[in-house]
């Protein structure tokens, strides 16, 4: 029950992060001029932290080791990029929350899916009438919630 807690907790704050990166990146692009520098200078940051943490504790990964790695794990860098970019652009023009409700149905319907196939080698977790539930009740809610801003927007 602590595991779970401590996991819950630590992604509790991983999602909080989540709308602030676009939140807080927008205002770097501001800055810089434009939303691809402003991601550069944040990858630049994270890239320094997660070598601060990782050369010291664990060393870094030899040739083969990185060679090793299945092609498709390379793609999360490419994912996290456009991620991260998109926040920067969309989050101002859309809104933290819109963007995060439909990051959230994206997440959910992805992670449903690789979840119920066991996709990238993961675990396999069927879906169950508990979990569908859930899903539809969170996407109900979503829509609800993003109802009121179609009849706002003026573009």
């Amino acid at each position: 029950m602590k595991r779970y807690l401590f996991f819950a907790a630590w992604t509790l704050l991983a999602g909080a992060g989540i709308p602030l990166i676009g939140v807080l990146n927008s205002g770097m692009a501001r800055s810089v001029g434009n939303p691809f520098a402003a991601t550069t200078v944040m990858f630049a940051i994270a890239m320094a932290v997660a070598l601060g943490i990782t050369l010291p504790l664990y060393g870094h990964p030899t040739a083969y080791q990185l060679a090793s790695s299945p092609l498709t794990s390379w793609a999360a860098g490419l994912l996290i990029g456009f991620y991260a970019l998109s926040a920067t652009v969309i989050i101002p023009r859309f809104g933290a929350a819109s963007f995060v409700a439909y990051i959230l149905i994206a997440q959910l319907l992805t992670s449903a899916v690789v979840d119920q196939f066991g996709l990238f080698a993961m675990e396999r977790r069927p879906l169950d009438l508990p979990k569908l539930a859930g899903l539809a009740v969170i996407a109900a809610g979503i829509v609800i919630m993003e109802i009121g801003n179609l009849g706002k927007e003026s573009n």
